[in-house]
């Protein structure tokens, strides 16, 4: 016969559990870690092994790894929960119902406290201005009017080959590793291979294109993305699976990988997802290709087809509020840095960014 009077010791020592959790969690996302330590001893080693040790063996599995952790979470909370309460006299169900919440927080401040470890801690990373030789004074009118013209002439002039092919992702990846490596990652990043999810709907409705998943270790894209919007899309979620989280530096590298590649379709899709963050002057005064405009058009009737405007805002809201509590001030402006980034860093012969000097 078990003695009850053990039971508020262990009830008492769970809460002490979900307690220290907490501090835990606490402790991950604020303590202060030398930046130093966090890009030679985090980004470039510890999390530079997991990449290279996981992603290839999620690359192999055909289905999203990430569905799957997300459904057995989703069932044993649900049984636990279930379990518990129907196990319960109904005049303890109250008291019961906040213990299993405060349990439940516990877990979920252990899953922060994994999330920092599997990948959140890069936040603290140096950003990408901070690393390249930009200047903020060389982003004139002028300089812009130039890359928008460079922009043009690369779609029009790429539109028809990169529709005759599809995306060879060993030119992506030959273009884009050099980019990362210039920026900071002296390691070869194992890339993820793209997956769909079950979520699909709801990435639709909500305006998502796509998504690294750190506990799963792969990409997840849209799948009704367009042939011509994949690459550049890869190459974003390929950069934060390289340790970049910031979604400005992610759009950085993933154009500057594009529009360094001689392959068209590669080429173009740099240029395609970058036209829009142009400034309105000069997108008017330049001319685009009719196909070209046709594939603006294919791409808008696209992304209106399931969305859903109160969900795509409140999506917005959410994300916005991660990057922030996670050191990005910018939130989700910083995804339309990259164009400054782009005018105001010069590139060298191999159209890498140049790097600031170390004194």
């Amino acid at each position: 016969m078990k003695d009850r009077r053990l039971r508020p010791r262990r009830s008492s020592l769970a809460l002490g559990l979900d307690a220290l959790a907490i501090v835990l969690a606490v402790l991950a996302v604020k303590a202060p870690i030398p930046r130093g330590w966090i890009e030679h001893g985090y980004a470039n080693a510890f999390f530079a092994l997991l990449n290279r040790a996981l992603v290839p063996v999620t690359n192999v599995v055909p289905f999203s790894v990430g569905d799957v952790e997300l459904l057995v979470v989703l069932v044993a909370v649900v049984a636990w929960w279930v379990g518990t309460m129907r196990r319960t006299p109904r005049p303890r169900r109250a008291r019961v119902a906040i213990r299993l919440a405060a349990h439940l927080i516990g877990y979920a401040a252990l899953g922060i406290v994994l999330f920092e470890l599997l990948w959140g801690l890069n936040y603290r990373r140096a950003p990408v201005a901070a690393r390249v030789d930009y200047r903020n004074a060389r982003v004139t009118d002028a300089a812009v009017a130039a890359f928008s013209e460079r922009i043009v002439g690369i779609l029009n002039a790429n539109v028809a080959a990169a529709h005759a092919e599809t995306l060879d992702q060993a030119k992506l990846e030959a273009a884009w590793q050099p980019v990362v490596r210039r920026l900071g990652d002296n390691w070869d990043v194992a890339v993820t291979r793209p997956k769909f999810t079950v979520l699909q709907p709801y990435y639709d409705a909500a305006g998502i294109g796509g998504q690294y998943s750190p506990f799963s270790f792969e990409t997840l894209l849209n799948a009704e993305f367009l042939p011509f919007e994949v690459p550049r899309a890869l190459a974003h979620e390929w950069s934060h699976a390289g340790g970049f989280t910031d979604e400005g530096d992610a759009n950085y590298i993933g154009t500057v990988a594009c529009l360094r590649s001689k392959d068209p379709l590669i080429r173009y899709s740099g240029a395609f997802w970058t036209y829009y963050e142009l400034p309105e002057k000069d997108r008017r005064r330049l001319h685009l290709d009719r196909r070209v405009i046709a594939d603006f058009q294919a791409s808008r009737e696209r992304f209106l087809r399931h969305y859903q405007p109160k969900l795509f805002a409140f999506q917005w809201r959410f994300y916005d509020r991660f990057l922030r509590s996670n050191g990005v001030k910018a939130g989700v402006a910083s995804y339309g840095f990259f164009l400054r980034l782009l005018v105001g860093t010069p590139l060298d012969a191999d159209g890498l960014p140049v790097v600031r000097s170390k004194r």
